[in-house]
């Protein structure tokens, strides 16, 4: 998901003193996993860039990938995650009835 759509998302948890604390704490938890994801991410392609590019990156560029790899898929799995606890910790507890 886009990091500024996901910023978004979350800015939408306002739940001000109702919201309970141990929400709060896995909000914090979710949004912190999916920026240390992305984090890491860009430090792989950046290391990945640099073996590729025939300087020393210190790593084997197949480890690299295979890395980069499984980042992009399991950031994809925390994103989703992270968007689902917001949508819970802002649903209204309005019923909802068909497409309306």
């Amino acid at each position: 998901m886009n990091p500024h759509l996901l910023e978004e998302r979350v800015a939408t948890v306002t739940g001000g003193p109702g919201l309970a604390e141990n929400a709060r704490a896995s909000l914090a938890a979710h949004k912190a996993t999916a920026d240390a994801c992305r984090r890491r991410t860009g430090e792989r392609r950046a290391e990945l860039e640099k073996a590729l590019s025939g300087g020393d990156g210190g790593r084997d560029a197949l480890d690299l990938l295979l890395e980069l790899d499984a980042l992009e898929r399991v950031q994809d799995r925390i994103d989703q995650r992270l968007s689902e606890l917001c949508e819970s910790l802002t649903e209204t507890g309005t019923p909802r009835y068909g497409d309306a």
